[in-house]
């Protein structure tokens, strides 16, 4: 899964709690380095609105549902917050309260389908030509051109969520890792030193995850027969015995 950021507000109709939010700007150049070609999005198709930040990829309830319609150069959701639930409230009065003060912006969870590489005003950039988009979710900061929610109609993540989060992030950009260095090897080219540099940055740290990991290893069955009988003793003591 990949995810695609936005940014702006503006409130439809609060009573219905209803929204149209532009979610993507059509062939220009996006803070991530990829373009989204004409054609990449399903007109009506359905998404769900996920709770603040991706939350519902983990545990988190989604806060409501939507349709897409691309219109002229944007992709635009038409969307209904569940006020019915205490999540879609919350969530909902969340992006109201940031909008008033043109806060607060919007990202697309996605899989990419078809894809090439190529130049793009003298930038060399993914060209996204099919994607399916799972779910739209409000977040704080973005990475798309132009994308505002149009009209209007949080939760913190937990440990879980957030690990679930940062492997859909670090699992896709390991794939577009393998797929510049395939195309700079056909080249006759390796990866430069900024990206050298950055590829190690991530291999240390996932090292060093893998170093928590092995200090988190479960007791074995002696030490957690040990630790029952420990738990026993005291609560014997504690009652007088």
């Amino acid at each position: 899964m990949d995810t695609k950021t936005l940014r702006g507000v503006e409130i439809k109709n609060e009573d219905r709690g209803e929204v149209t939010a532009v979610f993507a700007t059509l062939g220009v150049t996006d803070h991530d380095g990829d373009v989204t070609r004409e054609g990449a999005f399903t007109d009506g198709a359905k998404v769900a609105i996920s709770a603040y930040g991706h939350a519902s990829w983990g545990a988190a309830l989604p806060a409501g549902k939507g349709v897409i319609h691309v219109r002229g150069d944007e992709a635009v959701l038409d969307g209904q917050f569940f006020l019915a639930t205490a999540h879609g409230r919350d969530t909902f009065e969340t992006v109201k309260a940031l909008a008033e003060d043109g806060l607060g912006e919007w990202s697309y969870g996605f899989d990419i389908d078809e894809y090439a590489f190529g130049e793009h005003d003298g930038r060399h950039v993914r060209f996204l030509d099919r994607v399916t988009v799972h779910e739209v979710s409000p977040v704080l900061l973005g990475a798309g051109v132009n994308t505002r929610t149009l009209a209007a109609k949080s939760r913190n993540q937990t440990f879980a969520e957030e690990g679930d989060a940062v492997l859909a992030a670090v699992t896709a950009y390991g794939e577009r890792a393998a797929d510049v260095l395939a195309m700079r090897l056909s080249k006759g080219k390796a990866l430069g030193g900024d990206s050298r540099a950055l590829l190690a940055k991530v291999r240390a740290e996932l090292a060093r995850l893998d170093g928590l990991l092995d200090q988190a290893e479960p007791e074995t069955s002696d030490e957690a027969a040990l630790a029952d009988v420990q738990r026993e003793w005291l609560r014997a003591v504690a009652r007088g015995l």
